[in-house]
C-alpha cells in the first residue's frame, strides 16, 4: 500500500527521484517520472522494504523469511556500476531551518493525500482519522504536565494528539489538549545534528511514560531535512528505527509510519484496554519565564539538552535497541535492522548518567527494583495558572479508580504503577492496584516466593497480595516481545533485551513513607523482614517505596512490600570477627566540631553479578558485584533511614495527612512535589546517579573507619539538614539514631584478602538499636508526632427518645469535640453512655462533656 502510495506521489510531483547524490541539491537533474530508471527505482524501494522483514497477513510462518538486509544491499550495491545512482527528493519538505509549524503542515499534508489515496482499498472505517500532528503554539515553555515539569527541555517540536483536540476542518489545534497526559507520540526536530534530538525524544518519551503511566509502550520521532527515527520504548528497552529521506525504502518506511500514527486506534499506540479514561479540565501552572537568547555556538535551537549523550554509534546509524535507562537519554549502539549489519550493545558510560537527578537506576547494571523516583516535579517558582483537558484513570481493571499513588520514572525496566482502587466487595474500602511488567525468566522464581508466603501464613509486619494475575490481550498473556517491533526474533538473540509480562495485584493500602507522622513513627516502622528470613526469603530490593505505615494509632505500624525481585534463600551467619566486634548500646554525640583526614577508597575490582534494587540503597557490596545476601539487605535499612533524613522536612500538617488519608493518598498529576519533600545534598545525589561502582566507593569510603561515624555526624550535609529541615527539640535524638546504626555496620565490616567490602549486621542487632531508641526518645514522640488521629475512642450513647443508639467516633468525628455532638445530638436526659477506649488519653476530656446526672460506664 505503501508502494502504491509512493507511485502516485511520484506521478503527482510530490515526490521526485533525481539523479545523482543528496550533496548535490537544487542543481540534480530531476528524471522524467514515466522513465524506465523510476520504475526501477521504485521496484528496488520496494524490495528494500520487503527485505527488512515483518509478519505479513498473507504468510503463513510467524515471521517471514526474507533475505537477511545485509544480503540484499549488498545485491544493490552489485548492480551499483550498471545503474546510473539517484536519490529521493520530497518537494515541499521545509527548507532549514527546520522551522517546527511549516514541518507540522508538511505531514499533515502527507497523511491527508496518502489517505485519500489509500481510501477506495480500506474503506471509510479503516481509514478514519483517529489522530493527527501538531505544534505547541507556545515556542518558549514546557508542555504541561510532563515529568520535568515546564522545562524548556520538555517542550517537543511537534506532537501527535487524539481528532478531539483540532477543530471539525482539523486545522486548528485546542492548546487545552496540548499537554502530556493527551499525547499519542512526540517528536523532535533538528537541522542537521541528529544526536541531540534522539536524546531529547528519549526524554520526552519519559515524559509520556510519567504523565500516562498505565500505556503498554510510548512512540517518538526525531527528524532532520534527511533523516527521520521512529522511537519505540517498552519495558524491554528502547528501540529506534532511522530512515534515510532521499532513498526509496526510507520514503516507503516515513508513508507507513506517518499514516499509520493518524489512522490508529489507541490501542496500536500502547494505550491499555483495560483502563478506562475519562477527560477533564484541569488546572495547571506553566512557566512565564522569558526564553533565554539564542545560542549561536550551537547549530541547533536554544533548547538543546543538557544531557550527556553517551553512545558508540555513528550518525548514520539506521535501527538500534538500546537497554539502557531512558531517562538517561544515552543514545543505543548501532543494531541490526532494515538495512544495517552487526549488533552491540552500548557499554555503561559515566558520562550518561547524570541526565535526572530523581534518576534512581542503571539499568544496564542492575535487575530493577522499584524503579524509584520522585513522585511528583517541583513545580515552577513562577508561573500562571491555565486550564487544559486531562486524560485520568477512572476503572482499572474493572475497579473504581481514585487515582494514582506511584509511578516508575523510567521506561525500561518493571514500570511500576501503583493505583488507589475501590474494593468490589465493600466501597467504603480503599485497595492498592499495582501493575508491573515482570522479567518471564524470573516468573518461576516470584511464583515460588509467594506460594512460600501463602503456606506459612500471614505475619502482622508483611502485606502480601490478596490477588494476583497476568494482563491477557485475546488469549495469550501480554508480553514486551509479543507486540510489534523493530527486531525479528533472531535478531533480538543479540541483544539482551527482557521479554516482560504484564503482571497485576490487589493489595491492601496502606500509608506510604511520605505521608509520615513523625520520626517515631517511621522508625517503628521498619519490621518484617525478620520473619522473611526465617522462612528462606530473601527480599533484595529494601528501598522507601517498599516500606509502608499503618493508618490509624493501635495498628501494626510497618509493613514491608513488593516481593518481585525477591528470591528464595536460607540466611547466612556472619563471620565471628563480625560477631565480636560490634558496639553496645546507643552512640550519643555531642556537637563540637572537630577536623578530619580523608579515607582513601578501597580500589577492588568489581565481580560481575546481577545486582537487583535501588541504586541509592543498595549495599556496597552489591555495587561492587558480590552475591546478594540478607547482611546486604540490612545495610540498605541503613542507607534508608539516612536518606529519610534528607528527603523531607519534618511531616506535613496534621490536616494534610488527614486529606490524605480520607483520599487513599493520591496525589494530582502536575500539582508537584509534596509540600516536606526536599532534594537531597550533591553528595548524596549521586548515589542515584553515578555508576554502580562509583556508587560502591563512595559508601565504602563512608563505612570505612570508627572514625566515619563522627565525620557523618559532623558532616556540613548532616548538620545542615537537620537545621533547615527537623525541629532543634530532635536533633540530638536524630543524631544519636545515625550514630547508633552508623557505629554498628561500620563495626561489622568485612575487608579480607581480595573479598569485597562487605558488613553483617543481624536482624537482631538492627531492630534492637531501633527499639533502644525508641524507649529512649519516647518522651519526644508526642511533642512532634502530626498524627491527625486521636487514640481511638468509641462512645455509643443510648437516650429513651432514640430509637438506636447515637455513636461518635473520634477517628470520624476528630474535628467535632464530644461535647459538641452530645449537645446537637442527644435531646433528652438521662442517658446512658459506652465508651469504649483503645489506647485513650486523659487530654480527650470526656468526662467534663458529660452531664453529672448521666451514668458514665
Amino acid at each position: 500500500m505503501a508502494r502504491d502510495i509512493l507511485k502516485k506521489f511520484v506521478v503527482d510531483g510530490v515526490v521526485e527521484v533525481c539523479e545523482g547524490k543528496p550533496s548535490v541539491g537544487e542543481s540534480a537533474t530531476i528524471l522524467d517520472k514515466k522513465s524506465e530508471a523510476v520504475q526501477r527505482a521504485l521496484d528496488a524501494a520496494f524490495e528494500a522494504a520487503k527485505a527488512h522483514g515483518c509478519i505479513r497477513s498473507h504468510s503463513d510462518a510467524g515471521l517471514a523469511k526474507t533475505p537477511p538486509a545485509q544480503a540484499v544491499m549488498g545485491e544493490k550495491a552489485g548492480k551499483a556500476s550498471k545503474v546510473q545512482p539517484h536519490f529521493w527528493r520530497w518537494k515541499d519538505f521545509p527548507k532549514a531551518p527546520l522551522g517546527e509549524d511549516a514541518l507540522v503542515e508538511f505531514l499533515n499534508k502527507i497523511t491527508d493525500s496518502a489517505r485519500i489515496i489509500v481510501e477506495p482499498q480500506l474503506g471509510d472505517v479503516k481509514c478514519k482519522v483517529r489522530n493527527r500532528f501538531a505544534a505547541p503554539e507556545d515556542k518558549y515553555h514546557g508542555v504541561p504536565l510532563a515529568y520535568e515539569a515546564d522545562g524548556e527541555d520538555m517542550r517537543p517540536d511537534f506532537l501527535v494528539l487524539p481528532l478531539e483536540g483540532f477543530s471539525s476542518d482539523m486545522k486548528t489545534v485546542d492548546q487545552k489538549y496540548v499537554n502530556f497526559t493527551a499525547l499519542r507520540a512526540v517528536g523532535e526536530s533538528k537541522n542537521k545534528d541528529f544526536r541531540p534530538e534522539l536524546t531529547q525524544v528519549h526524554r520526552y518519551a519519559r515524559g509520556m511514560r510519567r504523565a500516562q503511566p498505565w500505556v503498554h509502550f510510548v512512540l517518538a520521532m526525531a527528524m532532520t531535512k534527511d533523516r527521520m527515527s521512529l522511537v519505540h520504548g517498552d519495558s524491554s528497552g528502547t528501540e529506534r528505527l532511522e530512515l534515510v529521506l532521499s532513498n526509496g525504502h526510507g520514503c516507503i518506511e516515513f508513508i507507513r509510519i506517518v499514516l499509520g500514527l493518524a489512522l490508529a486506534e489507541g490501542i496500536d499506540l500502547g494505550q491499555n484496554t483495560d483502563v478506562d479514561l475519562r477527560s477533564e479540565e484541569r488546572s495547571c501552572i506553566i512557566s512565564t519565564r522569558p526564553p533565554p537568547p539564542p545560542k549561536t555556538t550551537q547549530t541547533h535551537n536554544y533548547r538543546n539538552s543538557q544531557a550527556a549523550v553517551s553512545s558508540s554509534d555513528p550518525p548514520s546509524a539506521p535501527a538500534s535497541l538500546s537497554v539502557e535507562n531512558s531517562s538517561e537519554g544515552a543514545v543505543s549502539s548501532s543494531g541490526q535492522a532494515s538495512y544495517t549489519s552487526g549488533a552491540s550493545v552500548p557499554s555503561h558510560s559515566r558520562s550518561s548518567a547524570g541526565i535526572s537527578s530523581s534518576s534512581k537506576r542503571k539499568y544496564s547494571e542492575v535487575d530493577d527494583g522499584a524503579d524509584g523516583a520522585d513522585d511528583q516535579p517541583n513545580l515552577p517558582k513562577k508561573g500562571k495558572q491555565v486550564e487544559r483537558i486531562t486524560f485520568i484513570p477512572i476503572k482499572v481493571y474493572g475497579h473504581e479508580c481514585v487515582g494514582i499513588l506511584f509511578t516508575a520514572g523510567s521506561i525500561r525496566g518493571r514500570g511500576t504503577v501503583v493505583f488507589c482502587v475501590v474494593d468490589l466487595d465493600d466501597n467504603r474500602k480503599f485497595l492498592a492496584l499495582k501493575t508491573s511488567w515482570q522479567d518471564l525468566q524470573r516468573e518461576e522464581e516470584r511464583d515460588d516466593v509467594l506460594e512460600r508466603l501463602n503456606d506459612k501464613g500471614q505475619h502482622p509486619n508483611l502485606i502480601v497480595p490478596l490477588k494476583d494475575f497476568k494482563a491477557r490481550t485475546k488469549n495469550d498473556d501480554f508480553t514486551t516481545l509479543g507486540t510489534i517491533r523493530a527486531f525479528l526474533g533472531d535478531q533480538l538473540g543479540g541483544f539482551p533485551a527482557e521479554n516482560r509480562v504484564l503482571s497485576v495485584s490487589v493489595s491492601e493500602l496502606k500509608r506510604p513513607v511520605k505521608y509520615f507522622w513523625g520520626v517515631h513513627d517511621f522508625v517503628r516502622g521498619l519490621r518484617g523482614h525478620e520473619y522473611l528470613t526465617q522462612i528462606g526469603i530473601l527480599h533484595r530490593d529494601i528501598s522507601k517505596n517498599n516500606i509502608i505505615l499503618g493508618r490509624r494509632p493501635g495498628e501494626e505500624m510497618g509493613y514491608l512490600i513488593d516481593f518481585d525481585m525477591a528470591i528464595l534463600q536460607e540466611p547466612e551467619e556472619p563471620t565471628e570477627a563480625a560477631a565480636t566486634s560490634k558496639p553496645k548500646g546507643l552512640r550519643k554525640v555531642d556537637d563540637t566540631p572537630r577536623s578530619s583526614s580523608p579515607i582513601q577508597a578501597d580500589e577492588s575490582k568489581p565481580i560481575k553479578a546481577l545486582r537487583t534494587g535501588t541504586t541509592s540503597y543498595m549495599s556496597m557490596n552489591v555495587l561492587y558485584g558480590g552475591r546478594h545476601t540478607y547482611f546486604d539487605d540490612m545495610e540498605s535499612f541503613l542507607y534508608l533511614v539516612l536518606l529519610f533524613f534528607f528527603s523531607y522536612a519534618g511531616p506535613l500538617s496534621k490536616e494534610e495527612l488527614r486529606t490524605a488519608d480520607a483520599e487513599g493518598f493520591v496525589q494530582l498529576l502536575g500539582s508537584g512535589r509534596l509540600s516536606h519533600t526536599r532534594s537531597w545534598p550533591e553528595k548524596y545525589t549521586k548515589w542515584a546517579g553515578e555508576s554502580m561502582s562509583d556508587i560502591a566507593e563512595m559508601k565504602d569510603v563512608r563505612l570505612a573507619s570508627k572514625h566515619s561515624t563522627e565525620r557523618l555526624i559532623r558532616s556540613v550535609e548532616v548538620r545542615n539538614c537537620l537545621k533547615a529541615n527537623w525541629p532543634t527539640g530532635l536533633h540530638a535524638g536524630i543524631r544519636t539514631l545515625l550514630a547508633t546504626l552508623w557505629d554498628l555496620f561500620v563495626h561489622s565490616r568485612l575487608t579480607s584478602g581480595l573479598d569485597v567490602p562487605c558488613t553483617q549486621v543481624k536482624h537482631s542487632e538492627l531492630v534492637g538499636c531501633l527499639d533502644e531508641w525508641l524507649a529512649e526518645y519516647s518522651g519526644e514522640e508526642e511533642e512532634f508526632s502530626n498524627c491527625p488521629f486521636v487514640r481511638h475512642v468509641i462512645v455509643a450513647v443510648e437516650s429513651p427518645a432514640s430509637r438506636a443508639p447515637e455513636s461518635w467516633d473520634s477517628n470520624e468525628h476528630n474535628a467535632t469535640s464530644f461535647a459538641t455532638f452530645y449537645k446537637t445530638r442527644i435531646p433528652i436526659h438521662p442517658v446512658f453512655i459506652s465508651i469504649s477506649l483503645e489506647c485513650y488519653t486523659p487530654s480527650m476530656k470526656l468526662r467534663e462533656a458529660v452531664p453529672q446526672n448521666c451514668e458514665l460506664d
